[in-house]
């Protein structure tokens, strides 16, 4: 094979070469056909006078094994890694698939910025590729926008792919086990390595070594000699003597600078390859500590990614500038503001965190980092929204569970609306005895309770549903795994539920504002109950904690559960005021009518009538006309008239308390999730209780657990985890 020419020849006895794709500073990407099953694959093939460098050997042999070693989605599928016989020498070549689509960085060079959906939405895959690589004891060290790819999906979105684990730092000995044991042992060399950045005016020197490639180059200096592509032509590579460099480098093109020693490739380790004091990256998104050379671990990885996004809503990265001011300026100046008008408050606090100095301030993993952004991106309105989606999708099931556990409430209603009837019935004078007195008192004392206790029962159920639905949303939602997990829960859900509603009241009736504190501090008592098997005091701590990381949108939360209903309550209880008043009205004149009749036919028959007793009432009905209307009977209709308009607002209430329960409690359950996933923390262990507990399984649905078992791909588990299936 011609390697200066290797377009219409085929590598390897394999691969069918069609066109140059790209040039970076290893090596060339050329479009290929794979002759075996005619697919079209990405081949990137390493300079040959980069073979002579043990080194840049080991890095793509690197990799090949990093990007091999990852199944996931979001990250470029390596199929093939080899050596091949070319004229001038041996050469390495690594086979990718075929990606249709552009980078990430190509985009923001045009757009600047992006819309806050479309950047979550990116930055959301590429922490789930990120968090992967991580979890497998992998980091990428070079992520930017350039190692970015978007290919469409065909339905009208994008599919992120990250790019280019050429720097990548693999775990070789031991498994990944948490922050910080992802970094390898570092020996100490005598010559360090440092960078030099994408925009800086650079005087070289012949004890100094770079590489940088791609539009935000990755530099790493190290002792030897310079091999830089001219700026007229970036597409051929020229060894030049070594001399100031003057210019940005964007322009300048390419640089890959290799050691002056020479050696076998294989010969190269990863130790050689990391050192202490050796910085690797491209500037403008390297983190701190990538800046000093030291130990690195995957929140360096969050760094990067909190620059990307950064970048993405703003337009800019946070320093710009030549590579000495802004590898300072990572170490040790303030981020610069997100200047982003449409970027909620908290979303712009989330990024802050990511780009902290100190690690240990940062989000701890890419998906506590993806949580955090999601979590902060939405207010009320959006919570609103989503809880409409679920709810019309899932209306029947809604409205059928809390119907079902409603059913005492809906009872101790009925009973309490026919005891008020049997009671007028029975003492139509309105003289209410002692034992009334107290069964009124405790009707409505157990009416109330019975109230609180289905509340919760339905909050508490309708949150494991959700949970459900978002955990296996392609699975039909049944109800009677949620009816055995509250029957599980019921005794925590009602005692925590009292206590609660206890505590609410008694801050209530000392005074409103405490009342008011305590209904928001205590919001996400039942799902805290039923999702993490909490109970009183330790359940309305976590509550508390929950509620504070969105204090604003729980309080927006609880004053429309609480003003809704109350509008609701109103407009219902006066309507039905109107209605029995009219009704009423319409009695009284009707008897009213029928008196007048009477005394006119005793006029005309010239019988005296009998003068009216003590307790009636004379009623003037028109001119010359008189009613006589016995004031206990008056008495007794505004009673009637009371009771029931009583009983019917009651009656009438019902459906409508169901039905803003059951929405209500979906939006308890987001809100939920929501306050979790603003702390960084992982649903992920919260959806798996469902994929455990679903029972029974279909003959598919065991043959692909057992498939993922068998290849250790069962939610991405540690290695500690993969090593013990």
């Amino acid at each position: 094979m011609n390697f200066g020419d290797p377009v219409g020849q085929t590598l390897d006895g394999k691969y069918q070469i069609e066109r140059e794709l790209g040039r970076g500073g290893m090596g060339t990407v050329y479009l290929a056909i794979h002759l075996g099953t005619e697919r079209p694959v990405a081949v990137k093939v390493i300079a040959p006078q980069f073979m002579e460098r043990a080194e840049f050997v080991e890095r793509f042999r690197r990799e090949a094994r990093a990007a091999g070693r990852l199944r996931h989605p979001n990250v470029v599928n390596v199929t093939d890694f080899g050596f091949a016989e070319t004229s001038d020498g041996r050469a390495a070549y690594l086979v990718m698939e075929y990606l249709d689509g552009c980078t990430l960085g190509e985009i923001l060079e045009e757009e600047h910025n992006l819309p806050i959906a479309w950047t979550l939405d990116i930055l959301e895959q590429v922490c789930s590729a990120v968090h992967e690589a991580h979890e497998q004891g992998i980091i990428h060290r070079d992520l930017k926008p350039d190692n970015i790819w978007l290919e469409p999906n065909q339905r009208g979105g994008y599919t992120v792919k990250v790019l280019d684990f050429g720097i990548a730092k693999l775990e070789e000995h031991r498994p990944f086990d948490g922050i910080g044991s992802d970094a390898i042992d570092i020996s100490v060399a005598p010559n360090p390595t440092h960078v030099y950045s994408a925009k800086d005016t650079v005087a070289e020197s012949s004890g100094d070594t770079r590489i940088h490639d791609s539009v935000s180059p990755t530099l790493i200096l190290q002792s030897g000699t310079i091999v830089q592509t001219p700026q007229s032509d970036e597409a051929r590579t020229a060894i030049i003597p070594i001399a100031p460099l003057v210019g940005d480098p964007e322009t300048i093109g390419t640089r890959l600078i290799s050691g002056s020693n020479d050696g076998d490739a294989s010969s190269a380790t990863g130790s050689e390859l990391t050192r202490v004091g050796a910085v690797i990256g491209t500037p403008l998104y390297m983190s701190p500590e990538q800046c000093r050379g030291e130990k690195l671990d995957a929140r360096s990885d969050i760094y990067s990614m909190g620059v990307i996004a950064y970048q993405m809503l703003s337009g800019k990265t946070p320093f710009e500038g030549d590579f000495t001011y802004v590898m300072e300026a990572h170490k040790s100046f303030p981020i610069p503001p997100l200047d982003a008008k449409k970027v909620r408050k908290k979303l712009k606090l989330v990024i802050a965190t990511a780009l902290a100095k100190n690690p240990d301030d940062r989000p701890q993993t890419a998906e506590a980092f993806a949580s955090s952004l999601i979590s902060r991106s939405e207010g009320i309105f959006g919570l609103l929204r989503r809880a409409g989606m679920i709810y019309t999708e899932h209306l029947p099931k809604f409205l059928g569970i809390t119907i079902f556990l409603f059913l005492p409430f809906i009872l101790a209603s009925i009973a309490n609306v026919a005891l008020s009837v049997y009671f007028i019935a029975e003492h139509p004078d309105g003289i209410t005895s002692l034992p009334w007195k107290i069964t009124f008192t405790l009707f409505t004392i157990l009416t109330t309770f019975t109230a609180v206790f289905c509340g919760y029962l339905a909050v508490g159920t309708i949150t494991w549903m959700v949970n459900q639905i978002l955990a296996l949303p392609l699975r039909p939602v049944r109800m009677r795994p949620a009816l055995l997990a509250t029957w599980t829960n019921w005794k925590s859900l009602i005692g925590t539920g009292v206590l609660s509603t206890l505590l609410t009241f008694a801050g209530y009736a000392l005074c409103f504002v405490p009342g008011l504190i305590l209904s928001i501090t205590l919001a996400l008592v039942a799902p805290v109950v039923m999702m993490e098997n909490l109970r009183g005091f330790a359940a309305m701590k976590r509550s508390k904690a929950l509620v504070l990381r969105s204090l604003g949108t729980t309080t927006a939360a609880v004053a429309l559960l609480f003003f809704v209903p109350l509008m609701i309550g109103g407009l219902t209880g006066g309507i039905v005021a109107l209605s029995v008043k009219s009704i009423a009205d319409a009695s009284e004149k009707a008897s009213a009518g029928e008196k007048k009749s009477d005394g006119t036919a005793g006029d005309s028959s010239n019988v005296a009538a009998e003068p009216p007793p003590d307790d009636t009432v004379e009623v003037n009905v028109g001119p010359g006309g008189k009613v006589t209307v016995k004031s206990d009977e008056s008495s007794m209709i505004r009673r009637i008239a009371r009771v029931a308009r009583e009983s019917l607002t009651s009656l009438l209430m019902l459906p409508i308390q169901i039905l803003l329960t059951s929405f209500s409690s979906i939006i308890v359950a987001l809100l939920y999730l929501k306050t979790r996933q603003a702390g960084g923390e992982n649903l992920r262990d919260l959806f798996n209780q469902f994929e455990e507990t679903e029972h029974p399984r279909k003959k598919w649905q065991e043959r692909v657990r057992n498939r993922l078992r068998q290849s250790w791909r069962i939610t991405s588990r540690s290695s500690n985890e993969r090593s013990n299936p």
